[in-house]
């Protein structure tokens, strides 16, 4: 007599690779989930770099400018206090609390060396300065400073958001 053979089945049940094809599409939706997330942060990372690129070609254009020039004349003394722009003004439709922006540039038939409006403003950039007398350290009634905020915004949303760099210029009639 032949001896008996176990029957073990070859090969998966309809259960299993039903399930192991649920496993997969989950996996494939996640997947697409982090692609679609990884494209709306680099674009967010390319936002926020030509910002910085702009608020940094700013700052150093107004490192240039005089101590005096009418650029810098504090046309707003009420943003003193939020020269940063804490409260998020800024982000808010409508016109910001600005002491400068972009059509002061050229006031008073002053050159403007840096990036031109033209080459951002499709993109919906805007870009403004606070500028703010600092304290008289010394007491001889003389500001020591001037302290500048540049802020560039863009749309996002139903609102702006923003972005913010400092300088500081020493009042040079007043150096020591």
């Amino acid at each position: 007599m032949a001896p008996m053979r176990s029957h073990h089945p070859h090969g998966f049940s309809l259960v299993e690779v039903t399930i192991a094809m649920a496993l997969l599409v989950i996996g494939a939706v996640g997947a697409l989930g982090i692609a679609s997330q990884s494209v709306k942060m680099n674009e967010d990372g390319r936002r926020i770099t030509r910002a910085a690129a702009l608020a940094q070609d700013l700052v150093a254009n107004i490192n240039l400018w005089a101590y005096d020039d009418p650029r810098l004349t504090n046309a707003l003394p009420a943003n003193d206090t939020d020269l940063g722009d804490g409260t998020l003004a800024f982000e808010a439709a409508g016109a910001p609390p600005a002491d400068h922006g972009e059509v002061d540039l050229t006031a008073g038939g002053a050159v403007w060396l840096g990036v031109p409006q033209a080459e951002f403003a499709a993109a919906g950039y805007e870009r403004y300065w606070n500028v703010s007398e600092s304290d008289d350290w010394n007491g001889n009634t003389v500001p020591d400073a001037k302290r500048i905020a540049v802020i560039v915004r863009w749309p996002q949303g139903g609102g702006f958001r923003r972005l913010v760099l400092f300088t500081t210029k020493v009042n040079p009639a007043d150096a020591q």
